[in-house]
């Protein structure tokens, strides 16, 4: 697999760990965060829940970042830029549908397909320039 390629399957990975990060906010909780016993934060009845999200969080957002400057090395910045945003918008769409069972119509399916269209078309061209 060439550079470019590789490039490619770092701003997927990018894509997929910023999506996962809005799907973590869901389980986090402040108040929670507030009442945890610091001595035991490794407990499975009341640390590890707690703290699960926002290390996830963290940690999705760390290796988000890492991935988005890996691809950059060889995708021009604002092709990148443009297919990681408009990917997590596309994967959170569809993990929310599928996952969450959260209600879609055909004309959001339209304008979810015409994203994929454009993420292809910028793809396509970033790979014959």
């Amino acid at each position: 697999m060439s550079q470019n390629g590789v490039s490619w399957l770092y701003l997927s990975g990018a894509a997929l760990c910023q999506m996962a990060r809005p799907h973590l906010l869901k389980f986090i909780s402040v108040a929670d965060l507030k009442m945890l016993n610091w001595a035991t934060p490794h407990r499975l009845d009341g640390g590890l829940p707690i703290l699960g999200p926002w290390i996830g969080y963290n940690v999705f957002g760390i290796a988000n970042s890492i991935l988005l400057a890996m691809a950059m090395r060889t995708i021009p910045a604002t092709t990148a830029f443009a297919v990681w945003m408009a990917g997590t918008l596309v994967i959170i769409n569809v993990v929310d549908v599928f996952w969450s069972k959260e209600a879609w119509s055909l004309i959001e399916l339209f304008f979810i397909l015409l994203i994929t269209v454009g993420i292809l078309g910028l793809k396509f061209i970033a790979s014959n320039s």
